[in-house]
């Protein structure tokens, strides 16, 4: 279905073994969800992209960079990235964070 996105449908994709993975939650249009899972100490190393991108903290605490601001964020929170901002994240504590895009990251279909 284009609609609807069952879990026991949707493949967890290793990012980097023992540390991060990620599901495509749903996509459509110009919009994907997408949420990754961190061990405590995982990073996702500061990059830009084209995307604007909102993520909500569904579980964990992570300490988040945006354009040199930083901000602890935990289970509850949320924070936006504009398109080509400079961002990056370190897991303190096993979490998962919901990931919002638009355009879609056609790079994530692509693996």
């Amino acid at each position: 279905s284009d609609v609807y996105f069952p879990d026991a449908g949707l493949e967890l994709e290793t990012v980097e073994a023992g540390k991060v993975s990620r599901k495509i939650r749903a996509r459509g249009g110009d919009l994907m969800m997408v949420e990754v899972y961190f061990e405590t100490g995982a990073s996702g190393a500061e990059h830009r992209h084209v995307h604007e991108q909102v993520t909500y903290c569904l579980s964990g605490e992570f300490v988040f960079t945006v354009e040199g601001e930083t901000a602890t964020v935990r289970a509850g929170d949320s924070l936006y990235v504009p398109s080509s901002a400079l961002h990056g994240t370190r897991c303190v504590a096993a979490g998962r964070l919901l990931d919002i895009f638009t355009p879609q990251r056609e790079d994530f279909l692509t693996k």
